[in-house]
């Protein structure tokens, strides 16, 4: 088995991957559910930043110089996207949780469904 250095990196990520996965489906209430989803969000986010920065180093500005390995501009958009959609979605989910917490304090899932 060749462990390539692109694979070696993609280790680490599938860890925190499986943790998030884990953590989602065994948490018993709604912070933990939060910290799990942030998780999976990081790895999400760091799987499209390894795949962006394995292809190319140069800018794509155009000059007198004219360069064949170019780096594309449009994973590291989706990148940025994909961080500010996550922020907001947490902002959201934290909201319900504080409000929910009035309820419960513990926030519990056994104890939201009474």
């Amino acid at each position: 088995m060749d462990l390539a250095p692109e694979k070696i990196q993609l280790i680490p990520i599938f860890i925190l991957m499986v943790i998030g996965c884990f953590g989602l489906l065994t948490s018993k209430s709604i912070l933990r559910s939060l910290f799990a989803l942030d998780v999976i969000d990081t790895a999400t986010i760091s799987i499209f930043v390894l795949i962006a920065a394995s292809n190319g180093t140069q800018t794509p500005i155009i000059s007198e110089n004219l360069y064949s390995n170019y780096a594309d501009p449009y994973p590291q958009a989706i990148i940025l996207t994909a961080i500010v959609i996550g922020f907001a979605t947490q902002a959201l989910l934290c909201a319900i949780a504080l409000r929910l917490g009035r309820v419960s304090p513990m926030l519990r899932y056994r104890d939201l469904e009474k």
